[in-house]
């Protein structure tokens, strides 16, 4: 944006007397006063058009710089908002949010009155890091999203006492229903992996699967530490090679490397629990589920882009958890 360069009045009136003059460039400024108020003299912007009209004849430097300041949009929201450039740890904290959660804050607006609702839904991950859901065709959030596809999703910690002290994650995305091939087929499987009691009832004629597709999200990790987080910090897109590789990787972690795996999750977590299994498992880390039902996010050191890749991270964590285990001992 070009800024006049002419020395400016020494004086504070005359640094009023320019935020006037900017002022009264705006289109609201200069519509001609009613005739009332002319005669009046109580509108006020007459005068402010006189004034106009006497740049514009004596040619005063910056008049057109001015005029075009007041033309600029004003700051938005994102702009003016106070948040952080989210770093790895504020990442790592929502993707660790998410996929440590079993249930959520599902916000959708009914039709056709517009009208805002929230609910409680589970929830698990797809191997993108979006979200699947598994919903009843019969509630009022499924028929809102049948017609108004967009979603809010809320997850969090819970403990005693005041909930703001504890990070939660909004996500924002649009929700479609899965229809019966590959895809409906890996969401069920994630989502039963994570929530075994739903085998009950997800067969049920009314009950379908969905994904919500990540557009952007806020992180609140604690006071004055908020972030807006962009798709591509919380998801990747698996290749379908890597996709068909998953459930091999799982079955291997799980049956040949248990000990390895309860070790690396007991150095990344406090936790008495000592016996995990791989739950779900994405380019940017994986979800285990202990013996007694406990649910924690492993993040990996760097994205997989490769299926080879998968052995590879895991054995840095593993690595890295032993170094960590032998420099603690005395």
């Amino acid at each position: 944006m070009s800024r006049d360069t002419t020395s400016a009045p020494p004086s504070g009136a005359g640094r009023e007397r320019r935020t006037s003059r900017i002022r009264v460039l705006r289109a609201s400024d200069i519509q001609a006063p009613s005739s009332a108020g002319a005669a009046a003299g109580t509108d006020g912007r007459a005068s402010h058009l006189g004034e106009i009209v006497h740049l514009a004849r004596n040619g005063e430097a910056g008049s057109r710089t001015e005029a075009k300041m007041s033309e600029d949009p004003e700051p938005t929201l994102s702009e003016r908002a106070p948040y952080l450039k989210p770093d790895d740890a504020a990442r790592a904290l929502a993707r660790r949010l998410l996929g440590e959660s079993r249930h959520a804050a599902l916000a959708t607006v009914t039709m056709p009155d517009g009208q805002p609702l929230a609910t409680r839904v589970a929830l698990s991950t797809l191997p993108s890091g979006d979200v699947g859901l598994l919903l009843s065709n019969l509630s009022e959030h499924s028929r809102a999203l049948a017609s108004h596809p967009r979603a809010s999703l809320l997850v969090g910690h819970t403990a005693p006492g005041d909930g703001l002290r504890l990070p939660r994650l909004t996500l924002r995305g649009h929700v479609v229903r899965l229809v019966p091939g590959a895809d409906e087929a890996r969401a069920r499987a994630r989502y039963l992996a994570r929530l075994p009691e739903a085998a009950l009832y997800a067969d049920f004629a009314d009950f379908a699967f969905y994904s919500l597709t990540i557009v952007d999200g806020l992180l609140n990790a604690g006071f004055a530490r908020a972030h807006r987080l962009d798709r591509a910090d919380l998801c990747r897109d698996p290749s379908p090679e890597m996709e068909a590789r998953e459930g091999a990787v799982i079955r291997h972690m799980n049956e040949d490397h248990a000990d390895s795996l309860s070790q690396l999750i007991a150095s990344q977590r406090t936790t008495d629990q000592t016996s995990w299994q791989i739950a779900t498992l994405d380019p940017l880390g994986f979800e285990a589920i202990s013996d007694t039902g406990d649910l924690v996010r492993i993040d990996f050191a760097q994205a997989v882009v490769e299926p080879e890749g998968y052995r590879h991270a895991f054995v840095r964590l593993v690595k890295e958890a032993r170094t960590k285990q032998a420099r603690a001992k005395p």
